[in-house]
């Protein structure tokens, strides 16, 4: 298989994020160092990263955390502030299935499985993300059709969102959100641009996969028919 797929089964982190680590030099097969995509290796290489070996991970390991808000979503930070990888107790090499903003709450999923990871943020995969949004003020039905027509901010289009009102107050509301591009601060961008920028933000549903109950900060498991449910959304 390629090399970068065999780090992302290896537990190192998701396909793309490999292919950076090989192109800094970081990578090895035996004993030559590999910078190059493509490079194809077999269960007889020595793979390493780091100087440290790799190995094909047979079972994987899947959780669900409920992010706190000034955490980042990485799993290391040059400035020490708190991961999302450091709030679960586990001897796996976790790292986290896209990003939530820091200011951003809510649904993450932590994995040490690289393909299914790649496929999930692959752009081709339309998976649906469940956002509560409180903003400012209260989006009347023009602005509400401007979202779930698509929304363009500069040059950049944002694809149709399901949204509606859950709740009105004096000052601000409360909005459910559905999209599924995943677009680096989409549902804030989206919201500022019909002129309700948002104060509070918290996704609660990825695909099929509810945040439920599950208090902030605090992370679980997932179920064996929560991950098979996503891996045939996948398609794995």
């Amino acid at each position: 298989m390629r090399l970068q797929k065999f780090m992302a089964h290896s537990g190192v982190a998701s396909r793309r994020k490999c292919e950076e680590l090989i192109a800094q030099g970081r990578v090895k097969v035996n004993d030559e160092v590999v910078t190059e995509m493509g490079k194809i290796v077999t269960a007889k290489d020595r793979v390493y990263l780091d100087s440290k070996r790799l190995k094909i991970i047979k079972e994987h390991s899947y959780y669900i955390l409920n992010k706190p808000m000034g955490v980042v979503s990485t799993v290391s930070d040059e400035k020490k502030r708190i991961t999302v990888v450091d709030l679960i107790e586990s001897s796996e090499r976790l790292y986290p299935v896209g990003r939530l903003d820091i200011d951003t709450t809510g649904l993450l999923i932590l994995t040490d499985d690289g393909e299914l990871t790649n496929k999930l943020m692959h752009p081709s995969n339309v998976v649906e993300k469940t956002y509560i949004a409180t903003v400012e003020g209260t989006p009347n039905k023009t602005e509400l059709d401007m979202l779930r027509v698509g929304i363009k901010v500069g040059k950049e289009k944002f694809s149709p969102a399901k949204v509606k009102v859950l709740k009105r107050f004096e000052s601000d509301s409360i909005l459910e959100i559905k999209i599924h591009e995943g677009k680096n601060h989409e549902v804030k961008i989206m919201c500022e641009k019909i002129g309700h920028p948002v104060k509070k933000l918290k996704r609660i549903k990825i695909g099929n996969l509810e945040l439920g109950d599950l208090r902030i900060g605090n992370y679980r498991r997932l179920e064996e028919d929560e991950v098979k449910c996503l891996k045939e959304l996948m398609k794995c």
